[in-house]
């Protein structure tokens, strides 16, 4: 229960986040509830990432778009696929703020991906590569670090004391 606190939490800073400074497609996203559910599925367990990945994403589908499943297959897909790489590469703080962040870029060019297909988007690759992802990665790689201690500490799962 504490786990969904704090990931609703950061889905509600996010909102607001986005709401203060969403003037221009240049405004960089802060993914905080993504980055929530990374640290879940590294230092918690991968069945409870995917099933607060579902609840948030529809959550996210029904707030911000006008299309349900696109946040819902990439808030659970996106955590899955960090913890396996940072279970093969080592975890550490520089690994896990490189490999979330890359995760980000990967979050944010297949939501475009997806929307270009549909025909929901009217940014251009060149307004996507130039204006949005940069200031995207370089805001959510600093909330990765300040939020590396905290959610490390929240998260992590404790050993189960022993009775009798």
């Amino acid at each position: 229960m504490k786990v969904f606190i704090a990931l609703f939490l950061l889905f509600l800073i996010e909102g607001t986040w986005a709401s203060i400074f969403s003037w221009h497609y240049a405004t960089p996203f802060l993914l905080l509830t993504l980055i929530g559910l990374m640290f879940v599925s590294l230092y918690g367990r991968w069945e409870t990432a995917l099933g607060f990945g579902l609840v948030f994403g529809l959550l996210y589908d029904i707030v911000y778009t006008d299309l349900l499943g696109i946040y819902v297959f990439t808030f659970s897909l996106i955590p899955l696929l960090a913890s396996f790489v940072l279970k093969y590469i080592g975890e550490n703080f520089f690994s896990v703020t490189i490999t979330f962040t890359f995760m980000i870029l990967v979050f944010t060019v297949s939501i475009y991906g997806i929307m270009a297909a549909i025909g929901g988007t009217l940014m251009t690759i060149q307004t996507l590569l130039v204006e949005q992802i940069p200031g995207t990665m370089f805001v959510n790689a600093i909330a990765i670090v300040i939020l590396y201690y905290p959610m490390t500490r929240y998260v992590t799962t404790r050993p189960v004391v022993k009775r009798g």
